[in-house]
């Protein structure tokens, strides 16, 4: 039976709050790898994983399909972030989106996001949880290398 954890747990992590700050940045796409993960690699670290072994210091995710053992997901409530697990097996993957960076800027994180849906077909989306989110088949998964040409910081207005 697939059921949907309520119970969250908050991981307030104030890196994650809106500040005033804006990167802004421009370039221009790269190599695109298509790659296949196969059972029980997590797709955060395989990303990154495939991102080095390729030579991207940063890519975008174009698209993913696939399914998970389980999804772990983060969101944010007014009071901080909480993680929801949506149980498998079987976690549908409905679509992934994000970009993946090495530049060792903590500010630059920004994990892979996404929209799964459990074995009922009930939705859910929020970032996927570095770590805890295990292909369960197989998950094909696309990526495009960005190239940084220049970069800036604003304010808003």
């Amino acid at each position: 039976m697939t059921s949907l954890s309520n119970d969250t747990t908050d991981t307030t992590d104030t890196t994650d709050e809106l500040d005033n700050h804006i990167h802004v940045e421009q370039g221009r796409l790269g190599k695109l790898v298509m790659a296949r993960l196969k059972p029980n690699q997590d797709m955060t670290e395989s990303v990154e994983a495939l991102c080095r072994q390729h030579g991207m210091k940063t890519a975008i995710v174009r698209g993913a399909i696939g399914s998970l053992i389980d999804a772990h997901l983060q969101y944010t409530t007014p009071t901080g972030l909480r993680e929801m697990e949506v149980n498998g097996p079987g976690v549908e993957i409905l679509n992934v989106f994000g970009e993946i960076g090495f530049s060792g800027d903590a500010s630059h994180h920004h994990p892979l996001q996404g929209v799964v849906a459990d074995t009922d077909g009930k939705i859910f989306a929020g970032r996927f949880v570095r770590g805890a989110n295990l292909s369960f088949i197989t998950i094909e998964i696309t990526l495009q290398e960005w190239i940084a040409v220049e970069q800036a910081e604003a304010v808003p207005a």
